[in-house]
């Protein structure tokens, strides 16, 4: 049962802001409203999750005394070599798509 009035304003989020999902605890950063449902992304990047309207606030401020998350372990650096492969390859498929759409008009 929601706690929510029938006629009182959902609360909606900005792009980019910080909300809070009060049904997983969970804040993250909101992203869109796709189907009746928002996605929510954790701040530091992941896997997002949807949440229901309802169950989406504005998350709280952080005290000064909250140090925050704890730092994750180091992430594994990467060649540049291997960063440019997959932009090459994207824009390979891009020129491919362009191509397509040419022949279909």
């Amino acid at each position: 049962m929601s706690t929510r009035k029938r006629n009182a304003a959902a609360y909606r989020p900005r792009v980019g802001e910080l909300v809070l999902d009060t049904r997983t605890g969970r804040t993250g950063i909101y992203m869109d409203t796709l189907g009746g449902e928002h996605y929510l992304r954790p701040p530091g990047g992941g896997r997002e999750w949807t949440a229901p309207p309802d169950r989406v606030g504005p998350a709280p401020d952080p005290s000064p005394d909250d140090p925050g998350p704890a730092p994750g372990p180091p992430r594994p650096r990467t060649a540049p070599e291997s960063r440019a492969r997959p932009s090459a390859r994207l824009a390979a498929r891009n020129q491919d798509s362009r191509l397509n759409e040419s022949r279909v008009a």
